[in-house]
């Protein structure tokens, strides 16, 4: 028996590769496929603490655009994004502290084991 199968595929607006189908721009729709998603597109998590569904992607193209005319979904990821940014500068600085402490108390407790 024979069947005849359809079947659809999506390709990369930029390179041509074949695509996923689920990594396109949310405005204008362009598809992109995993080596150009990092270079052509900004990707804006919808929490501080997560990401996955409901992320936005936006081509730089459209990225600008929403900036310009001051899309309220765009903007409110684009304060997520700089919170997320926040969050990372806080924890770097932690860090640092934090390892100067222990440093700190590491060369006082072998200076006393010393005497």
């Amino acid at each position: 028996m024979k069947k005849q199968i359809t079947v659809e595929q999506s390709f990369c607006d930029v390179c041509g590769k074949e695509a996923t189908g689920h990594d396109n721009c949310d405005v204008c729709g362009k598809e992109f496929c995993r080596e150009c998603i990092d270079a052509e597109t900004i990707r804006y998590s919808h929490g501080v603490h997560c990401s996955g569904s409901g992320d936005g992607v936006y081509c730089h193209e459209c990225d600008q655009k929403m900036r310009n005319n001051g899309d309220k979904l765009h903007t409110a990821y684009r304060k997520i994004a700089a919170l997320r940014n926040e969050l990372l500068g806080w924890s770097q600085d932690f860090d640092k502290r934090k390892k100067q402490a222990e440093s700190e108390v590491s060369d006082l407790v072998n200076r006393r084991e010393e005497i």
